[in-house]
């Protein structure tokens, strides 16, 4: 990336502003450099670092590139239906890796937050849960669509930078692409900003995070920071834990508040996500009490630290003799994987999972997964 001194770029602002005065925008140079942000003063300036083409980014503000800025593909859920990924081209994803490396990762998520940042983890999330006797365990339906470009307005302005740059990386970072019966998440308005605000003519869609791109997790952790203070506060009034992994919530208690009864803790946990934006999965709530089985993100929490299941180890293990066995095609095939790739990665996936718990185990499954080749792809 190009690096540009903040006192060559006042002039060159101060034309491009006008009725700023250069003590003004001195003053908000510093205050992005004091708070550990880059400088950046317009949407010219962005595509001077980045390197990029000024038209493009401003057509793709303008959401005129919004079908060549991202292809989408439908990957198989484990707990059925299909997640639609979008893959961002290559123009604008130098554009949004730049805005997560050197923006979004130097902010701060709320504590009670563990996924997308170099301080979380699965690990550590599930270790706090650890000799609980209660879970109440919610997942948010739809995590990034429900997340819309005013949201993502807002971060940036939060994090100090001017208001029409902010609407302008708010449209880099969300998209109107959408599968056709997911239209319906797009709501529609007049003005995000004022009348002075560019490329509104009319009435036009809200953009949503795409899933797939490098800026929409950190992104979705700090639009999500209002649900993590409530729920962090009706945790701690009622002497619960609660953690976030993502779109997983989870809330551990030794015993249960004498006050409220468990119908009333589940209806109060989901007023607040309402409340926040967010909708629960109804189908994916879950309730725990002593006796039960304790599972926080695929870990058993039942005793001092977490530990993988036996059922994960066994099927990892499965999967493993077949494919090495049968060959990975044959093997997606029987297992009703769309294809050998989703296989391959769906457990490639599973064996990272294990490396961060029980590394003596992720090397025997390591070494095994090693092993297999791809049809197609050569050794």
């Amino acid at each position: 990336m190009e690096t540009w001194s903040v006192h060559h770029l006042f002039e060159k602002a101060q034309a491009k502003l006008g009725s700023e005065t250069a003590s003004e925008l001195q003053k908000y140079a510093h205050r992005l450099i004091n708070t550990g942000f880059p400088v950046i003063f317009s949407l010219g300036h962005l595509a001077k670092i980045t390197q990029s083409d000024y038209m493009f980014l401003r057509d793709t503000v303008g959401r005129r590139r919004e079908a060549a800025n991202y292809k989408m593909f439908a990957v198989k859920k484990r707990s059925g239906g299909r997640r639609f990924i979008h893959a961002v081209s290559g123009q604008l994803i130098v554009v949004q890796q730049f805005v997560n490396v050197e923006i979004l990762q130097h902010a701060t998520p709320h504590p009670c937050s563990f996924a997308f940042h170099r301080n979380g983890g699965i690990r550590k999330c599930a270790t706090v849960h650890c000799r609980a006797r209660w879970l109440f365990q919610y997942d948010l339906s739809d995590f990034f669509y429900n997340i819309t470009e005013m949201d993502v307005f807002r971060v940036f302005a939060h994090l100090g930078y001017r208001k029409l740059l902010s609407f302008e990386l708010a449209r880099l970072c969300t998209t109107i692409h959408l599968p056709r019966h997911l239209k319906g998440l797009l709501h529609l308005h007049k003005h995000l900003l004022d009348e002075r605000v560019p490329y509104y003519k009319g009435f036009t869609a809200v953009g949503v995070l795409p899933q797939g791109a490098p800026t929409s997790p950190m992104l979705s952790n700090l639009v999500a920071e209002k649900l993590d203070l409530q729920l962090h506060d009706f945790a701690i009034e009622n002497g619960f834990v609660f953690t976030r992994y993502a779109d997983d919530l989870t809330f551990s208690a030794r015993s249960l508040p004498k006050s409220m009864s468990i119908g009333a803790i589940h209806r109060r946990i989901v007023r607040i996500i309402r409340s926040c934006g967010f909708k629960e999965n109804g189908k994916k709530i879950r309730i725990a009490g002593p006796g039960s089985k304790k599972i926080v993100l695929g870990l058993l929490v039942d005793g001092e630290q977490p530990r993988i299941s036996k059922e994960m180890y066994h099927r990892i293990d499965r999967h493993l003799h077949a494919a090495m066995k049968y060959g990975v095609a044959a093997t997606a095939n029987h297992e009703r994987f769309d294809s050998a790739y989703g296989f391959f990665n769906h457990l490639s996936g599973l064996i990272s999972f294990v490396k961060d718990v029980d590394r003596e185990r992720w090397d025997e499954f390591h070494e095994r997964f090693s092993k297999l080749t791809l049809p197609g792809v050569m050794n």
